[in-house]
């Protein structure tokens, strides 16, 4: 009897270890899959519409500034921030060194479109359109609009031209999926913003913010910041963008459905 019960205990104690590694493995099978699954995500969401992104430089009479833009006709029209391209004299956009792309690399000259002066709200929102000029002999790749709302937590990437130094891509999470504060262009006017969790500097500015299905979600217009010269003390990883809903009904204006 006493043998007996030194078995069962034994055999106790071997499914309890056994269970207990056997949960270890798989948590960790699990969370390397996780990120395994994530870097895929990432690396497809910017594969998909890197090929509709630009960097925009401008010349001014203070010299050049820069910012981005995503493409939202197949003529050629691309949407930025109207603070990217105010005041400039000339404006031109380039495409991403992108593999397999007809116009990977290529530089284009764009001109503003006139602005609609209609009344509503969306003629003093910090958007502006722009449009390759000239005739093309390809037919550009338009963003997909996000027709739902993006959720707290919600993971996606930014495509901008931070510093000026060419189209880079970031991860991004949504703080906060819609705050309302004033922000001053041509007057201050109380604007709905999606806050970002991102690294955003000045050229990030009119980029894309995408979702994980690759479909644009916002555009990146602020970051948080104080009044201090040159901007020195920045707030990094508060960020924010115009959510999907603002641009569409901006670019119905235009007759640009996405």
């Amino acid at each position: 009897m006493k043998r007996k019960s030194i078995v069962l205990i034994l055999v106790l104690i071997l499914s309890i270890l056994c269970i207990t590694a056997t949960g270890c493995f798989t948590k960790n099978v699990t969370e390397e899959v996780n990120v395994a699954n994530n870097n895929f995500a990432f690396e497809k969401v910017v594969g998909e519409v890197i090929n509709s992104t630009v960097t925009i430089t401008c010349v001014t009479d203070n010299g050049t500034s820069g910012g981005a833009g995503v493409v939202v006709s197949s003529e050629g029209h691309i949407l930025t921030n109207y603070h990217v391209i105010s005041g400039a004299r000339s404006v031109t956009v380039r495409f991403a060194d992108a593999e397999e792309s007809e116009y990977s690399g290529l530089a284009y000259n764009a001109d503003i479109v006139s602005e609609i002066k209609d009344g509503s709200a969306y003629t003093n929102m910090d958007l502006a359109l722009i449009k390759i000029r000239g005739s093309l002999s390809t037919k550009f790749k338009p963003v997909k609009i996000k027709t739902e709302q993006v959720k707290w937590g919600e993971y996606g990437v930014i495509i901008g031209n931070p510093k000026q130094v060419g189209s880079l891509c970031a991860h991004a999470m949504v703080s906060n999926p819609s705050r309302l504060m004033e922000h001053k262009v041509k007057v201050v006017h109380k604007t709905e913003f999606i806050t970002l969790d991102a690294p955003v500097n000045p050229g990030n500015s009119g980029g894309g913010f995408f979702d994980s299905n690759g479909k644009l979600a916002g555009i990146v217009t602020l970051r948080q910041y104080d009044d201090s010269e040159a901007n020195k003390n920045v707030v990094f990883g508060i960020a924010f963008a115009m959510p999907a809903n603002t641009v569409n009904k901006y670019l119905q204006r235009y007759g640009i459905n996405l």
